[in-house]
């Protein structure tokens, strides 16, 4: 009995850092040396460290459930930090991007820059500020020359350190849309992409420690990542639950299969991250604070990507930017996927969207399947009284605030 008790809680120890109880576990780094290979590009295979290497984690990653915002530089005003767990703050950009190296730069908002960002840890001293790098498409540019090569690999990693060093930053977000993919087809993806993020990812984390965060933002398709692999260094996955459908014929963010439309849902999402190797409770799900419209309408009503600060007047006044709608629309609610959407007179989909009741489900879901927590995409997306932020912390706290009372 003793001897399986001795077991028992020596497999607690290398346990991730999700849970309060582990807050403060200190985990040895990992052994020297750059490992082997990893899998091409699927979603799962060996390789990077080996099967052997223990997990690496950050010993505290803050504040859980999350609930994370993605605030770029774009944002005109500072965070709401009593709604959040989280803060991801963008965007870190390759100082080259055609050729991986020069280190990263911070573009900041004026209105909102990182120095004040951090500074909001005095309204919630358990806030974690992170700084996120790349993006979708060119914004990416610069991953994967830096990822194959040992010297550029080394200079990324020290200037992270440098950066969030020099800001008090808690950790950082990968954004590398996608290993082995190349957004727009001019910035070199290579097949070796997949095990080369296992070298990013080794080396980030025995540069940084187990002082800092180490997150990814996935594809909802799990595909690009060698994910036994990367799961020994990344401390969470932000899963990019949205953008996998768009009017006429899709829904932006279901919950689950809809049945309306046929394409991937949150629950195909998780599922294809637990069978690529992804615990349930290692996932931030993401909740988009925007709507999609068809991308080129032949009568258009609305642009591609629409913010939900923009939603009341298309519903309320029937006016976007300003104008009078060209058709009216009128809203409606798929029971199935639990998402709402706006049809015109003829009752074709123009716009997929989230608002406050689809939010809120979707945090309530988070809580009650065991995920670790809920990002989006992003802050300057919501109204001005935060009605997006306010289901979601509603959803997943049950209360209007993050902090304690």
């Amino acid at each position: 009995m003793i001897k399986k008790l001795f077991i028992f809680f020596a497999a607690l120890a290398l346990c991730a850092c999700t849970q309060d109880s582990v807050a403060n576990l200190v985990i040895p780094p990992p052994p020297s040396g750059d490992g082997g290979s990893g899998s091409g590009g699927g979603s799962g295979g060996s390789g990077g460290s080996g099967s052997d290497d223990p997990e690496v984690l950050c010993t505290d990653i803050g504040q859980t459930p999350i609930v994370l915002a993605y605030f770029t530089e774009y944002t005109e005003t500072l965070p709401e930090v009593r709604l959040l767990t989280h803060i991801n703050y963008a965007h870190g950009r390759f100082v080259n991007p055609k050729e991986g190296d020069g280190g990263i730069v911070i573009t900041e908002s004026k209105q909102a820059p990182i120095k004040d960002v951090v500074a909001l840890k005095s309204v919630n001293p358990k806030l974690k500020v992170c700084l996120m790098i790349g993006g979708w498409g060119g914004h990416a540019d610069g991953f994967s020359m830096m990822a194959r090569s040992e010297t550029k690999r080394t200079e990324f990693c020290n200037s992270v350190k440098n950066l969030l060093d020099i800001h008090h930053l808690d950790g950082v977000d990968i954004d590398w849309e996608y290993p082995t993919r190349s957004a727009d087809n001019e910035t070199g993806a290579s097949p070796d992409d997949t095990k080369n993020f296992n070298l990013v990812l080794k080396q980030l984390r025995e540069t940084l420690g187990t002082g800092k965060i180490i997150s990814f933002a996935s594809s909802s398709s799990a595909q690009y990542v060698d994910w036994p692999t990367a799961m020994k260094y990344l401390d969470y996955v932000n899963v990019m639950t949205y953008d996998m459908g768009a009017a006429p014929n899709g829904h932006n963010s279901p919950l689950h299969r809809s049945g309306v439309f046929n394409h991937r849902s949150w629950d195909e999402s998780i599922k294809a991250h637990e069978d690529g190797g992804v615990p349930k409770n290692r996932m931030v799900m993401g909740v988009p604070f925007y709507g999609k419209a068809e991308k080129e309408p032949a009568n258009k009503i609305f642009d591609y990507s629409v913010r939900y600060y923009e939603m009341p007047d298309i519903l309320e006044k029937g006016t976007y930017k300003g104008k009078p709608l060209a058709r009216k629309v009128y809203r409606r609610w798929e029971a199935t996927s639990m998402v709402p959407y706006l049809v015109d007179e003829s009752g074709v989909n123009v716009l997929s969207y989230d608002d406050p009741e689809s939010v809120e489900i979707k945090g309530k879901f988070v809580k009650a399947n065991g995920h670790l927590g809920a990002m989006f995409w992003e802050y300057r997306c919501d109204t001005d009284d935060h009605a997006l932020l306010k289901a979601l912390v509603k959803g997943i706290y049950a209360k209007d605030s993050v902090l304690d009372e």
